[in-house]
């Protein structure tokens, strides 16, 4: 394996990483977004065991956020006091060293051709902008895989436009939780392995997603999180279809799969005794298959709380 540029490696957006919201928050700090809902309606689920007695809950996040996005509300911290433990995807805080060799020993692969031969015509022009908006070219990912690209040109964009990880729900729930034990429904080394292990025509969709995103100057990406403020799970999961998760194995491979093996170890969590406060991406909240559902289906009882 080819180890990546160090100058990358530090500048991951770990957002899942930022899988299911890749390039969301571009656009938001670019163009002139209408302004956050003044009392933010983030959306809260109780889970509750046959008598009605809450036994956990589920909150979707947003890994990183502008400045001053004002998403936390009294019901959040609530029901976290109220957990015995703070359930994240990733245990472990951001550490972008780590990260970047993690990323590393996966993402290389000798004599690959560059990327701009690896998307499709169609997508060429777009990734020329996308390189010249971030003073980049295919030189700097020499023999790194399409999935890693897609990654590292995310996360360079989300740094250029002023998207901050340390801005993100995990950090201050994290704050918040401080006394309590922090769960990993994942490792690190895990979610990029979801990446490396996808056949190269899924990479390549991602990468050509990807860079139509950084290279739009439409106001998606800001809906999406507009959505994710007022509480709006129906109007998520309408967005959680499109982009990369409308390809079925990119969602079967990202969304579909880690949900039914976290509803497994959030289920196995529950009947040992536990009452977690579970805190992962709102795509994964979303849809048709969401925890929520699958979580109904181990026979729990998922309500929103006001």
């Amino acid at each position: 394996m080819t180890w990546l540029p160090r100058s990358f490696a530090g500048r991951l957006l770990l957002a899942i990483v930022p899988a299911l919201v890749l390039g969301v928050l571009v656009h938001w700090l670019e163009r002139k977004a209408e302004p956050a809902p003044h009392t933010a309606r983030v959306a809260l689920w109780e889970i509750a065991d046959s008598t009605g007695a809450a036994r956990g809950y589920l909150f979707g996040t947003v890994h990183a956020l502008p400045p001053d996005t004002p998403w936390l509300r009294p019901q959040i911290a609530a029901a976290l006091a109220a957990s015995d433990r703070l359930v994240l995807e990733i245990a472990e805080p951001l550490n972008q060293n780590i990260a970047g060799k993690a990323l590393a020993e996966l993402a290389g692969t000798p004599d690959l051709p560059p990327p701009s031969r690896r998307v499709r015509a169609a997508y060429r022009d777009e990734l020329a902008k996308v390189y010249r908006k971030l003073g980049l070219t295919d030189a700097d990912f020499a023999d790194t895989e399409s999935w890693a690209v897609a990654l590292q040109l995310a996360a360079v964009s989300g740094r250029k436009a002023g998207a901050r990880p340390e801005l993100g729900v995990e950090p201050e729930l994290r704050r918040l939780a401080a006394g309590k034990p922090v769960a990993g429904l994942e490792t690190l080394a895990g979610q990029f392995g979801v990446f490396d292990t996808l056949p190269e025509r899924q990479q390549q969709v991602l990468l050509e997603q990807v860079i139509t995103e950084a290279a739009s100057d439409g106001s998606e990406e800001a809906e999406m999180i507009a959505l994710w403020l007022k509480g709006d799970d129906l109007g998520l999961a309408v967005e959680a279809n499109k982009g990369f998760l409308a390809d079925p194995a990119l969602r079967q491979a990202l969304l579909t799969a880690r949900n039914r093996d976290w509803a497994q170890q959030i289920d196995t969590m529950l009947k040992a005794g536990a009452m977690p406060f579970v805190a992962v991406g709102a795509a994964h909240l979303a849809g048709a298959d969401s925890l929520q559902r699958l979580l109904s289906a181990h026979g729990w009882t998922i309500r929103r709380v006001p």
